[in-house]
């Protein structure tokens, strides 16, 4: 068979394949709804992992996120609506006591929500969180769970990176690369 005659059958193969394709790396994948992960989520943990070992990982449930805040106010959660594509991130900030709150849109994949968060240089909560632009939220629903898709690397700001790891900003980079990570829970924290 000659090179010519082997390229003539394969690129009809490779256009059958693609045309099968949704665009989300399957074939007719299904793909979650808002009625399936709808729910208020307590927040079990939240972690910034700077990329340089040498840093220290911020546990912002330990310097950012008050997790049992005075009364009346509620423990952090993330509420996401069974109506609409979005999502509310509700927190008591531990220094001050003050609610912050997060809004935004969420898409869905087949086993992941993918929550859109506003620009860094417009959202107080964003910067202190540590949280990059999107966040890719995997699904479980037994127990019901949401958990933070690993391996996502992104940068931070230095001065909030200093305050949410409980550190100076002495010789560090202007930016801090690392990932988040993070588990949500309906029914409250394992």
């Amino acid at each position: 068979m000659r090179p010519q005659s082997v390229l003539a059958l394969a690129l009809p193969l490779c256009a059958a394949a693609l045309a099968a394709c949704n665009g989300n790396g399957g074939t007719n994948a299904q793909r979650l709804t808002p009625q399936q992960v709808q729910g208020v989520y307590a927040v079990c943990s939240l972690r910034f992992r700077p990329s340089q070992s040498a840093l220290p990982v911020a546990d912002l449930l330990q310097t950012i996120v008050s997790t049992n805040p005075p009364s009346p106010k509620q423990p952090p959660s993330l509420t996401l609506s069974g109506q609409a594509a979005d999502y509310q991130l509700l927190y008591t900030r531990r220094s001050d006591s003050f609610t912050q709150e997060l809004r935004g849109g969420l898409s869905y994949g087949g086993t992941a929500v993918f929550a859109s968060l506003p620009d860094e240089g417009s959202s107080d909560v964003r910067r202190e969180l540590l949280l990059p632009g999107t966040v890719q939220l995997n699904y479980s629903d037994a127990p019901r769970r949401l958990t933070v898709a690993s391996g996502v690397s992104y940068t931070v700001r230095r001065s909030d990176y200093a305050k949410a790891a409980g550190i100076t900003e002495e010789g560090l980079q202007d930016r801090i690369g690392g990932s988040l990570e993070g588990t949500f829970a309906v029914g409250g924290c394992p």
